[in-house]
């Protein structure tokens, strides 16, 4: 169709010597014959009076066939032309092939868009002139080929997953430049009125909230129910918005986070390790539960904080006082399967909160963090490991949301999981302090509202979490009454020392195990220390370069804090 335009006008003909050879007003007509007709006549016509006179017939079979205008049909005619070729064509292009000037042509702009919004042309956006260029709807052709009329594609009925494998092939042609943002939007309100009574189209229409939002979340849930993608990329959004403009305020909005989908819950920062990412976004876990109840969603466990396996937790054996050996013994006995889902369903009965917050304090290196991984080695539990000293932002605000996003990601790991996680906060000491009164600097305020949120959260507790701390003669007593289980370690006796001892190196004697141990008063961190340096210089030097003196050496080195001293540190 893509012909040079014409630099000489033809002479005037007259009507006989115009009417093609071919028509024949006895032959029965088809949509074919009727669009080869119309496209015959239509050539350098310049949409005269005469061409529609000529073209009448074929223009109204056409258009009660096809349930569109006559000027529709006219238009419809020659963009078929140019598809049957595989070619797509523009204003000017139909133009060209009228001999008519653009703006002559462009006064159908609305004829088009009819057509365009009825499924039947396609727009496709020009990479070299960012306009846009129309082809047929690829079903079009074979309806032609067998005279049915064009019926748009059919939604009805869908299944769940039916319902997202529609909106993707929507939302591509959109991603494609095939299709306008509104277009887009109508076409997905289509798909929604096709099938009203899928859950999740009631669950999402029970809120209100505009077309394109409900669009924005759907497109997240899609990626989530086909290919189990949690997070997505900004730059993976913007695309359903047309103009610059468009995909500007709905970045910074969302990135301030006075987006409805933000504001109200539904869409949050996606969390790596623990930590927002402000280039990416998720659905919460409030959008999740509500909308997609009815699908199988995994959410990956290793999102949101260190996820570490019970089964690659390598078993360690502890000595501690028989007191604090009880305590452990009873604490894994209690977190046994078996046990713990018996004791929370008691609980639940009883009107009683399920939660189970345990407290390990005591010296550095007194086995507290070790305790917990065993723990979870033994009751097969996965642990979910935080370290709050990490989660605290330069960011007023942030911090805050940090550790809710921490809780909101446990629960949701704790939904999928065969077994409730343990949920380890290492290094509790910084937000369990005593609570500052009368806070006036913003840091002391963010400190306040993050210790604020973890008693909340311990209140609504859902699983089992254990928090470990060196000074808690500092513990805020609000913490304290929240901590069922208290697990105070000390350093290791005489008798203690000797088996750790003799367990981290099995080659010393009895008598220079007890030597050790009596000479110095280590913790089981610090004799680790020494096993270790020990290896190294083993591995360096010969095993018979580690003699007695040589570790009695290292255990003088090892020793370097004076006494009175204050000492500053966690497990």
């Amino acid at each position: 169709m893509r012909k040079p335009l014409r630099r000489l006008k033809i002479q005037e003909k007259t009507e006989m010597e115009m009417r093609p050879d071919f028509i024949d007003d006895g032959q029965e007509l088809t949509m074919l014959t009727a669009i080869n007709s119309i496209v015959t006549l239509a050539e350098d016509s310049e949409l005269s009076t005469m061409f529609f006179e000529q073209a009448d017939r074929f223009m109204v079979y056409l258009s009660e066939r096809q349930g569109i205008t006559k000027m529709q049909a006219v238009l419809l005619s020659l963009f078929i032309e140019s598809s049957a070729s595989g070619n797509k064509a523009d204003f000017s292009d139909i133009a060209r092939y009228l001999d008519c000037n653009n703006v002559q042509v462009l006064q159908y702009k609305g004829e088009v868009d009819g057509l365009v919004k009825m499924g039947i042309l396609r727009m496709i956006k020009n990479n070299m002139n960012g306009d846009y260029d129309y082809a047929v709807a690829p079903t079009l052709l074979d309806s032609l080929s067998k005279n049915e009329p064009f019926q748009r594609r059919s939604y009805k009925d869908a299944s769940g997953i039916q319902f997202f494998q529609y909106f993707y092939d929507i939302t591509h042609l959109r991603y494609e430049d095939e299709l306008s943002s509104e277009l887009m939007l109508e076409e997905i309100e289509r798909l929604m009125d096709e099938n009203p009574e899928l859950p999740y189209v009631k669950s999402l229409r029970s809120i209100e909230m505009s077309e394109i939002s409900r669009t924005v979340i759907t497109h997240m849930c899609r990626h989530l129910v086909l290919s189990g993608t949690t997070n997505i990329p900004m730059n993976h959004l913007v695309f359903l918005f047309d103009t610059q403009h468009q995909k500007y305020d709905f970045d910074r909005m969302m990135s301030e986070g006075s987006h409805f989908l933000v504001r109200e819950g539904w869409v949050e920062n996606a969390f790596s390790e623990g930590f927002k990412d402000k280039e990416e976004y998720q659905l919460t876990a409030k959008a999740r539960e509500f909308l997609l109840k009815d699908y199988n969603i995994k959410i990956s466990e290793n999102k949101g904080c260190d996820v570490m396996q019970s089964e690659k937790i390598t078993m360690k054996q502890l000595f501690f006082a028989n007191n604090v050996q009880r305590q452990l013994e009873s604490l894994s006995e209690l977190l046994s399967e078996e046990n713990y889902l018996g004791i929370c369903n008691r609980l639940k009965e009883r009107g009683l909160r399920q939660g189970f917050a345990c407290l390990f304090y005591g010296e550095p290196g007194t086995g507290k963090t070790e305790s917990v991984l065993q723990i979870a080695r033994k009751t097969g539990r996965d642990i979910m490991q935080v370290n709050i000293s990490e989660v605290k932002s330069m960011w007023v605000g942030e911090s805050e949301k940090n550790i809710k996003a921490i809780f909101d990601r446990y629960r949701v790991v704790a939904k999928n999981s065969k077994k409730v996680p343990i949920l380890l906060f290492n290094e509790a000491d910084a937000v369990i302090g005593k609570r500052k009164e009368g806070a006036e600097r913003s840091v002391d305020k963010m400190e306040n509202s993050i210790q604020n949120i973890i008693l909340q959260e311990m209140e609504s507790l859902e699983g089992i979490m254990i928090a470990t701390t060196n000074l808690v003669q500092n513990m805020d007593a609000a913490f304290e009454r929240r901590f069922l289980y208290k697990v105070k370690f000390e350093k290791p006796e005489l008798a203690q020392r000797t088996k750790i001892w003799q367990s981290m190196m099995p080659r010393l004697s009895a008598d220079t195990a007890g030597k050790l141990a009596s000479s110095f008063y280590f913790s089981g961190g610090q004799i680790e220390n020494i096993t270790r340096k020990c290896d190294i210089e083993s591995i360096l030097y010969g095993d018979d370069y580690v003699t007695d003196e040589k570790i009695e050496q290292y255990c003088r080195e090892e020793k370097i804090v004076k006494k009175g001293s204050a000492r500053i540190g966690f497990v």
